[in-house]
Formats: C-alpha cells, structure tokens, sequence
C-alpha cells in the first residue's frame, strides 16, 4: 500500500470508530460524548474527502536533500523550491522556453 493508501485506511477506521462511538453515546443519552464524537466523524469525514483529490509524490533520498540545501540557502521554502524544480524539469519534457522570449 502507498502512503496516500495507508492515510486513508487509517482516517477510515477512524470515523468507523467515531460513528459506533456516537451511536453508543446516542443510546446512553451522554450529550458530551455525542458532541465529541459528532465532531471527531466530521473532521475524520472532512480530512478523508481532502485527501481524495491529492495525490502524493514520493522522492529519492538525495533529492529531497539537494531541495532541502537549496532552500536553506536560499532562505526560502522547501515547498517553493520544490515547484521550482518540478516546472523546470516540465518545461524541459513539454520542449518550453524557461524564460519567456524578449522582445
């Protein structure tokens, strides 16, 4: 299973459990553990649909440390470097300019 896979399962089982929580607090009439578990099912549904639409990408050992130095000395963030990176290497598959042309 990919991580995207495991995350998924997990925050699954997760709401699974909430909701038998909150039908046993339903049934108990324990108003406090209704809320809790209301809003634990909520969240766990909120996290699992946001995860739905993203997929993950894994790197290599040593790319993910060139991208980390880069962004220390750059002073900026990883994430940045990152989307440098990969639309730099896109530009050059899809054939683009990286810079435009001036005129």
């Amino acid at each position: 299973m990919i991580p995207d896979t495991r995350t998924r399962a997990l925050l699954l089982a997760m709401v699974t459990a909430a909701v038998v929580g909150l039908i046993d607090a339903a049934t108990a009439h324990t108003w406090d553990l209704i809320a809790v578990f209301a809003m634990i099912t909520v969240l766990g549904l909120a996290a699992l649909v946001r995860r739905r639409g993203r997929a993950t990408l894994t790197l290599r050992r040593d790319l993910a440390g060139w991208i980390a130095l880069r962004a220390a000395d750059g002073g900026e963030p990883v994430g940045r470097v990152a989307d440098r990176a990969v639309a730099a290497y896109r530009s050059g598959l899809i054939g683009a300019p990286e810079e435009p042309q001036r005129r």
